[in-house]
């Protein structure tokens, strides 16, 4: 390799770190906003509620379709990330 290729290599593996660096950062800031609005008594109401209404139901009854299937497991996927959010944060106080 040539120092040009070496050169290259060291600004790509600049870039990547910088890059992870950066969504690091934004998975943190968007943990706390995420315990902040539902670390409250109305956004634990609302996590129950969602727990109850969509978690605690089955993914697919007869005669679903994969569309309706998928976006079932969808919202239950969107209330566990927000459950571990939660949770995350608490850990890391």
């Amino acid at each position: 390799m040539d120092r040009d290729e070496l050169h290259t290599i060291d600004l790509w593996e600049k870039e990547a770190e910088e890059s992870r660096d950066k969504f690091l950062k934004q998975c943190l800031l968007d943990t706390s906003l995420v315990f902040q609005v539902f670390a409250t008594e109305s956004g634990q109401l609302l996590l129950e509620r969602w727990k109850e209404i969509l978690i605690n139901q089955p993914t697919a009854q007869r005669g679903d379709d994969l569309l309706t299937i998928g976006i079932n497991e969808g919202y239950k996927n969107f209330i566990r990330t927000i459950l571990h959010s939660v949770k995350t944060h608490e850990e890391s106080q």
